[in-house]
């Protein structure tokens, strides 16, 4: 993802509104967004971009819920956080035959021996073989209700009255960045903790990214380390999902199928690899948000 995709949901002087404005500011400015990434998905659906980017428009949705966490509810914010849940499902299995179909072209490129099987794949994901395309009037059903939940969120009153956005992220990111340093010391031997840590760096990435729009808070240390978290924990996650998909097409080329996994396992491993490395960078680097 762009900086620039997150950077522009900020508004001009948002360091200066009250943390109830900053909040309704960033939030419409991203429904709009994620209403016109909607339009282009449903104006060329074979276009894997705008579902790429309306996902992200979802998950900038739940960094903004996640940036001003302390501000809501509980009971509110486990409402919204469900339903964002069930918006960026709705693009789940059109996200996963993308990437699918992006690993098969890699391995075909790298082995070329394969690649009327490979494309012979590709074809039948194409074709729609893989089970449940994107449901539109899902789609627009779950983003629809979204909107109307996240724009209706109220802040605590104890919140309305707390000094302006700048004063309050400034304490939040340090937060965030604080509990992400923690957790990187910790043992990683499950696959899905490697996601799950993804997941908390993508709503700091993206809620540093949105707070230092006009502000600099000496966040771009960590914003280039979360990225580089962010984008390896996510090749690790979509070899891991591809290993459990290609089984769904009973491809009777036994040697191109133990091709491929051997391919996805050996990018799994050189990424777990990698991602160690910046968990032992990350542990030793300062908050320095402020």
């Amino acid at each position: 993802m762009k900086a620039y995709r997150v950077a522009a949901q900020a508004s001009s002087g948002m360091a200066a509104l009250r943390c109830e404005d900053a909040y309704v500011s960033l939030i419409k400015r991203t429904l709009e967004r994620l209403n016109t990434d909607i339009t282009r998905h449903f104006a060329d659906s074979e276009d894997p971009e705008p579902v790429h980017d309306a996902r992200v428009d979802i998950r900038v949705l739940t960094s903004i819920l996640y940036l001003f966490y302390p501000l809501f509810n509980g009971s509110d914010f486990e409402s919204a956080d469900e339903m964002l849940k069930d918006a960026i499902s709705a693009f789940g299995e059109k996200r996963e035959a993308d990437m699918l179909i992006k690993s098969l072209k890699d391995y075909a490129e790298k082995n070329p021996d394969h690649k009327d099987s490979a494309n012979d794949t590709i074809m039948k994901i194409e074709a729609g073989s893989m089970s449940g395309k994107e449901d539109r009037e899902l789609i627009l059903k779950r983003v629809k209700k979204l909107g109307n939940m996240v724009v209706s969120l109220k802040l605590t009153d104890e919140a309305k009255d707390h000094g302006n956005f700048e004063s309050f992220a400034k304490l939040r990111l340090s937060s965030m960045i604080e509990e992400l340093r923690e957790e990187a010391g910790k043992s990683f031997g499950k696959k899905r903790s490697i996601h799950k840590y993804r997941i908390a760096v993508k709503k700091a990435l993206y809620s540093l990214e949105l707070a230092e729009e006009e502000r600099d808070f000496g966040g771009a240390v960590w914003r280039a380390r979360l990225k580089a978290v962010q984008d390896i924990a996510g090749s690790i996650h979509d070899a891991e999902v591809n290993m459990k998909l290609v089984g769904d097409y009973g491809i009777e080329d036994k040697i191109f199928n133990e091709g491929f996994e051997d391919f996805l396992e050996e990018k799994i491993s050189e990424g777990r690899e990698r991602f160690m490395f910046l968990m032992d960078e990350i542990r030793e680097m300062e908050t320095d948000i402020g």
